[in-house]
């Protein structure tokens, strides 16, 4: 993004997926020695690709779990309870993209920088994941879009604030120049930059890693 890699921040905003980490949903039924390996394709190409508007209201907490498992298990005739152990499975499975992400969150939290994990997720994130990688030991905050109601590139009818940090930025005296968000999307709005927020596009882990060992030295 060319931002300044010189910039000390006081918080730092890691997205989630394809950023510190790589997992999917139900990841384990790719493997065609499952023997559910014949649902995954089916449920990916429903939820996914052909019913984002779910996947959509699902991450912002219109729906919820319950209602994303009765919707595919109705569809597919897959039981319901069955969907949720693989989802949970595949939950539980989810990794880190590096070993080298937690010392260095360690470090820079060390240093005084807030790290603060700010994904458009689901409630199963929390539910999940969060206590399986015991995220909350090594983050100052999670933030989940399910539980924020917005999505992070959501902007205010007026343009001057972002639903999804803006209490989480007051309530920590923080302003958005405070801030940069690493992700591996770009806001194409503009507002961030309006707002003096700053972003870095993550397009693989090495790039991650180089950028917050930069951090480091600032």
């Amino acid at each position: 993004m060319g931002q300044d890699t010189e910039k000390a921040y006081k918080v730092i905003f890691f997205d989630w997926h394809k950023t510190l980490g790589q997992s999917d949903f139900w990841g384990q039924l790719k493997d065609q020695a499952h023997d559910r390996h014949h649902w995954h394709q089916p449920i990916v190409t429903f939820l996914f690709i052909k019913n984002d508007h779910l996947v959509q209201r699902w991450m912002r907490g219109e729906v919820n779990e319950e209602g994303i498992l009765k919707t595919i298990s109705e569809k597919f005739g897959c039981p319901k309870e069955t969907l949720r152990e693989d989802l949970a499975e595949s939950c539980r499975a989810m990794a880190l993209a590096s070993p080298e992400i937690l010392p260095l969150i360690t470090a820079l939290r060390r240093k005084g920088i807030k790290c603060v994990i700010a994904t458009d997720n689901m409630d199963v994130f929390k539910e999940y994941v969060v206590p399986s990688l015991k995220l909350d030991k090594y983050f100052d905050d999670i933030l989940v879009s399910f539980n924020q109601k917005a999505l992070k590139f959501d902007v205010a009818e007026d343009g001057n604030s972002l639903p999804f940090f803006h209490m989480y930025l007051q309530a920590n005296e923080l302003t958005y120049a405070d801030a940069i968000l690493f992700d591996d999307r770009t806001d194409t709005s503009g507002a961030y930059k309006k707002l003096g927020f700053d972003t870095f596009q993550v397009e693989d882990t090495n790039g991650l890693l180089e950028k917050m060992e930069n951090l480091l030295k600032a």
